[in-house]
């Protein structure tokens, strides 16, 4: 491939290569952090003390009791691939650290101001290093106690395209913190204590697994179930940790911890067993709340697979998912794994084929007709028709008017979830719940601009435990919370006080309707770049119509009507369709009358 006229291979300047090796391990302040405290890991601290300023911006310092590191190696430190834990090729087989690439201060130090200071025991004075934008500004002798303590100030000073991504103080604070709160579920002897600004985030003193566990999900350990198990080949494989009894699994993730040899990680194929462990125990849209420990031969673990060190790869797979499978089960005692299966029963068999509903449709139906569902449908054609969502670009008056011109004035509602309503050329379905969501979605965006809703106290006031995660997010929400008619206090340093709630939270005896809103905003910031919209997608799906609820026809015109009212009709706040279309043309093609 020849070079055009205008542009010739060459070299990089050095300064460039080290931006451009600093993007793919530092992506924001928390992965700043997180290189920090794991160096400050493998060097054995006891004790990190972590303090932030501006959710990373403009300061993140990490203290430890660690090693510490002499004069020559920290000189080394600050060097590309330099690194004590790695000295062959096959040493990358036989990991037992946390970090082993010999990148991270390089990196950090080429897009901020970084300062080290640092003494090992047997030196008489400790050595203080500063490196500004991948340059060395000044090294000598420091007055330092045994161990380090590394502050990086003004990030991403030198390449502003990467600071403009950065999200809101308050969002960037939130994966610091989780940043480290993974890292604590891993290292329970260890003693953590973040503090953002003046406020203190939390401070976890040294614990034992079950201890840490306890803490971390908010759970009494005694109330937590122990899971052990060894298997695989040889024995090789040990899982050992603790799980929530199916009466206290959750609506949300945000509390699942899996360590792999001390390694926070992610791994779909290791979550998704310990789900099937569960089985047919896990309650429906329920999350199992867990810290587990897995270990296994380094020789069959690759963590060499992302910058980031968060993937790993298994070379026996299918032996960890069984032995974490068995493990969960046996904790429950839980004779044979059951799990649920996708499907539908119909007339004691498995199949695709269709079921009718059970609800206002049979109204219809009048008594003359043969029963249904006693019906052998699985031997229809399984074959569905295919609708069209109705685009955003369509006036929702105009898509009612055309509906109403089929001849037909009331819904059909079927399943308790859609209902219908024939068109002069086909059939509109509606969502109930994706269309009450997008009500009240817009309804919380307004309300969240006023000075503040209404509120109704609860006689006993209630108690929440959360987490160091869960209090972040709630305090940089909290105002948030207030407008939407909200009361809520803190009572120590993991425990929330709700002593009034939003009029319509008229649900709130099935559950901790707070906790589930504040767990879900957690989610919804991943994917939302404004607080605001991430609070009213939160509370929109835990105030609306669920799935499940029968509509009288006059609720279901009242829903369509507020609907068109909508800003944005057409699709809920996570993207899905609300009113699909099914073309009259489909039902005759499934008819063969084309």
């Amino acid at each position: 491939m020849g070079a055009s006229a205008h542009t010739r291979i060459h070299r990089l300047p050095e300064s460039l290569v080290r931006k451009i090796a600093a993007g793919e391990v530092i992506e924001r302040p928390a992965s700043v952090l997180k290189e920090l405290v794991e160096n400050a890991l493998d060097a054995g601290a006891r004790r990190v003390r972590i303090d932030v300023v501006n959710g990373g911006r403009q300061g993140i310092r990490v203290v430890d009791d660690g090693s510490g590191m002499s004069r020559e190696d920290v000189e080394l430190s600050v060097e590309r691939h330099a690194t004590s834990k790695m000295s062959s090729p096959t040493d990358l087989f036989t990991i037992d650290t946390l970090g082993f690439r010999g990148e991270a201060l390089a990196s950090i130090g080429a897009v901020s101001r970084l300062t080290i200071e640092t003494r090992t025991d047997e030196d008489d004075e400790g050595t203080l290093i500063v490196v500004e934008g991948g340059v060395r500004r000044e090294i000598g002798a420091t007055a330092h106690g045994t161990g380090t303590a590394v502050e990086v100030q003004n990030l991403f000073f030198n390449t502003p395209a990467r600071r403009k991504f950065l999200r809101h103080t308050d969002t960037e604070m939130r994966y610091l913190t989780q940043s480290v709160v993974q890292l604590a579920a891993a290292y329970p002897a260890v003693a953590f204590r973040l503090v953002h600004g003046e406020r203190e985030v939390f401070d976890l003193l040294p614990a034992d697994r079950r201890g840490r566990a306890g803490e971390l999900l908010n759970v009494e350990p005694d109330e937590l179930l122990w899971v052990e198990k060894i298997g695989g080949d040889d024995d090789a494989i040990r899982v050992e940790g603790l799980i929530t009894p199916p009466g206290r699994c959750r609506r949300t993730r945000s509390k699942q911890f899996l360590i792999v040899r001390q390694r926070p990680i992610q791994s779909r194929p290791v979550s998704t067993s310990v789900y099937s462990g569960y089985g047919s125990l896990l309650p429906p849209n329920s999350h199992p709340q867990h810290v587990l420990w897995l270990d296994l031969d380094p020789r069959h673990l690759d963590v060499n697979v992302h910058p980031t060190k968060r993937e790993v790869r298994f070379a026996r797979e299918a032996q960890v998912r069984q032995v974490m499978q068995e493990a969960v089960r046996e904790a429950l005692k839980i004779p044979e794994a059951r799990s649920f299966v996708p499907g539908v029963e119909i007339g004691g068999a498995r199949g695709d084929g269709f079921r009718v509903a059970k609800g206002p449709v049979s109204e219809y139906v009048g008594n003359g007709y043969p029963d249904l569902e006693q019906m052998n449908l699985s031997l229809l054609p399984n074959t569905a028709p295919v609708g069209e969502p109705v685009q955003a670009d369509r006036n929702g008056e105009a898509v009612l008017a055309e509906a109403r011109q089929g001849g037909h004035g009331g819904f059909w509602q079927i399943h308790d979830k859609y209902f219908l309503l024939p068109m002069r050329d086909g059939l509109l379905v509606v969502d109930q719940h994706a269309a009450h969501e997008r009500v009240r979605y817009e309804e919380v965006q307004d309300m969240l601009t006023q000075e503040g809703s209404a509120s109704q106290h609860l006689l006993l006031p209630l108690t929440v435990d959360i987490n160091p995660v869960e209090m972040q997010a709630f305090q940089s929400s909290q105002e948030m919370f207030n407008r939407l008619g909200f009361e809520v206090r803190e009572f120590g340093p993991s425990t929330l006080i709700v002593e009034a709630i939003p009029p319509e939270l008229r649900n709130w005896g099935e559950g901790d309707i707070f906790y589930q809103i504040l767990s879900d905003l957690i989610d919804e910031l991943e994917a939302r770049s404004e607080a605001r919209d991430a609070m009213a997608a939160s509370m929109a799906c835990h105030t609306s119509i669920r799935a499940g609820e029968r509509l009288n026809p006059q609720e279901m015109e009242t829903l369509i009507t507020r609907l068109l009212r909508a800003r944005e009709p057409f699709a809920c706040p996570h993207g899905r369709p609300i009113l699909v279309k099914i073309p009259l043309s489909e039902f005759d093609r499934l008819f063969h009358r084309t």
